[in-house]
């Protein structure tokens, strides 16, 4: 199936670790999660005691965790934690931050959450509840997410998965998505298959030719982390980055100021 991505640190009372060094330990720890299938915590993390914003900055939890951003209101870079969530494991992290975003009409994590649904990942699974994700999605408008939708509802249609199935309309949806860009959509109204949607052994939507079949097969998901499509990968590093750069910054500006107190200056 289709839809970017944390080891355990727990910093001392005295001293809060720089936001941008916790990014890239909890991204480093989110691989090796993934990997080993550890769902322990927020990505391997210990859970802070309390709840809420306040009693995490008591118990010097990082701003940049995944357990103090699932407390955070929904928002853009809030909603992007639930992607990371999912990809180390952390699936109860994950659905409250997409519950929280979708209740605010963030339209990227229904298709997220229909992974999971479909996938029975920290859910139950649920099929019905999934295609109805997608539809959701693929009805918005959203200029970079409906065809994503689109894609994935029409290829629900097409299987009957959480849905009566129906060729027909199925294909009404591909060459709507198609029409809008998507190369998936595309290559099913040529071929009769696509693989922008796989299940766990790496099989895509409609009927492979012998080397398509193949090439799918060596290209399996593991059966720890869902798979997601590249481009989200490549939109979740940059605005990690950009987080990460973020932390930099804020460190940087926290330091100055204790190197001009100390000089007798004012801080910055």
């Amino acid at each position: 199936m289709p839809p970017v991505p944390s080891p355990s640190f727990s910093p001392p009372r005295a001293r809060r670790i720089p936001s941008g060094v916790a990014l890239m330990l909890a991204l480093s720890a989110a691989t090796a999660g993934a990997q080993t299938g550890a769902q322990t915590g927020s990505c391997g993390q210990p859970e802070p005691t309390g709840a809420g914003p306040s009693s995490m900055a008591a118990n010097n939890v990082s701003d940049l965790s995944l357990a103090y951003q699932a407390e955070q209101p929904a928002s853009i870079t809030m909603c992007a934690y639930g992607y990371l969530a999912a990809k180390c494991g952390d699936y109860a992290t994950a659905h409250k931050i997409f519950d929280k975003c979708i209740a605010k009409g963030f339209v990227g994590p229904m298709i997220w959450k229909g992974h999971l649904l479909q996938e029975g990942e920290g859910v139950p699974q649920d099929s019905v509840a999934a295609t109805a994700m997608f539809k959701r999605a693929a009805e918005s408008g959203h200029d970079g997410y409906a065809v994503m939708g689109k894609l994935h509802y029409a290829s629900a249609l097409w299987e009957g998965r959480g849905v009566a199935r129906n060729e027909a309309e199925a294909r009404k949806w591909f060459e709507q998505a198609a029409a809008e860009g998507s190369e998936d959509a595309q290559t099913f109204l040529k071929t009769g298959y696509h693989t922008g949607s796989r299940d766990r052994t790496g099989k895509g939507v409609g009927v492979p030719t012998e080397d398509v079949q193949g090439q799918a097969l060596q290209k399996q998901p593991t059966a720890t982390t869902t798979a997601f499509p590249g481009w989200y990968t490549v939109g979740m590093g940059a605005l990690l980055a950009l987080l990460v750069a973020i932390g930099a910054w804020r460190q940087g500006r926290t330091r100055l100021a204790g190197i001009r107190l100390q000089a007798g200056g004012q801080p910055a």
